[in-house]
């Protein structure tokens, strides 16, 4: 009897084993099989990306308008990788109109360019279109700006642009060091689109430096009409909140006009910001601003359209970059004065 019995619990013991292996191999497959899928999109861009011809069609979608000269640097960088190449690339602006930069980017689609570069100015904004695109073998790289969620928000390929939340916290903490702001202190932070990703993410890594030596701090909203409309807005908030102690401009439209806004109103309050134009860097190098952080936006046209392109031709996948957190101060703003309004 105790034999039969070893010999039916050693049988109910291979059994268990068999089917525990079953299910461990079960497991394995299907998450083979969700990790396979996860690929896909990605494996059908890079397997119908390489190609002989290189006479390819890629669109570049700017969310802001024609005139604004940060974008210029950007369509500059995009025309000489095009040149260069040997491939034609189709400018498209948006106009600050998410609904219209999301009509772009599907017409773009539709017409099977080969390859697509736009700037994700707002989550969730673009995120099937893009999708779409990406499952048509269609690759798109984001410039400028990325989802917050970076690829685990959107099916986008690379992002080539700033560390928004790096450069906001790094251009704070020399604000504070060379302004001498200390706990208690009050700063504002004009940006033209307080709601766009970039926005976000800059106003959360300056929020981080101000808070660690208690300094209160609050966003601004100068929209991105003009440069003077931004100027009368800033100006405006200064008239009433004459206990500002430094401003802290989060784009490249109140950091031009931000000295002349201080001035304006009889202010005598440390000021710095955001990208260059020749205004800014003239306002660097004359004092008027303590620094500003170059994201280098030639870079976000030249090498977007660059990777698009190997992209196609090779069955290459693109990678993110991030394209600059530098500061331009008086110590360096002379190397960027002469080309500040063409690719700098």
């Amino acid at each position: 009897m105790r034999l039969r019995g070893l010999a039916t619990a050693l049988a109910l013991i291979l059994l268990i084993c068999a089917l525990t292996s079953c299910d461990r191999n079960a497991r394995r497959k299907a998450e083979a099989g969700k990790q396979a899928a996860s690929a896909t999109s990605v494996t059908n861009v890079a397997r119908g990306s390489a190609s002989t011809d290189t006479n390819y069609r890629f669109t570049l979608i700017v969310y802001g308008t024609a005139g604004n000269p940060f974008f210029s640097k950007v369509v500059a960088g995009a025309n000489e990788a095009a040149e260069k190449l040997g491939c034609s690339v189709d400018i498209q602006f948006a106009d600050n109109d998410a609904a219209r930069q999301n009509n772009v980017l599907e017409t773009a689609v539709s017409n099977r360019v080969d390859g697509i570069a736009v700037a994700i100015s707002l989550d969730d904004a673009y995120d099937q279109s893009i999708k779409r695109a990406i499952d048509l073998g269609i690759p798109v790289i984001a410039f400028n700006i990325d989802d917050s969620q970076k690829s685990k928000g959107n099916a986008r390929l690379a992002y080539v642009g700033q560390d928004m939340e790096v450069a906001g916290y790094v251009i704070a903490k020399r604000l504070i060091r060379d302004g001498k702001l200390k706990a208690g202190d009050k700063v504002v932070c004009p940006v033209e689109y307080p709601e766009a990703v970039y926005a976000v993410q800059r106003y959360a890594g300056a929020r981080k430096a101000f808070a660690e030596v208690g300094i209160k701090s609050e966003v601004l909203n100068t929209g991105g009409i003009s440069l003077e409309d931004t100027l009368n807005k800033l100006t405006q908030y200064l008239l009433g909140h004459k206990d500002t102690s430094a401003v802290l401009a989060m784009g490249g439209m109140p950091m031009e006009i931000t000295p002349q806004a201080i001035k304006d109103v009889g202010l005598k309050i440390p000021n710095a910001g955001f990208d260059i134009t020749r205004q800014i860097a003239q306002n660097v190098l004359t004092g008027k601003s303590i620094a500003t952080v170059d994201q280098q936006p030639f870079y976000q046209g030249f090498i977007t359209i660059t990777q698009l392109y190997y992209s196609r031709k090779y069955g290459l996948l693109p990678c993110d970059m991030n394209t600059g957190g530098g500061l331009v101060d008086k110590s360096n703003v002379g190397r960027v004065l002469d080309l500040a309004d063409s690719v700098r």
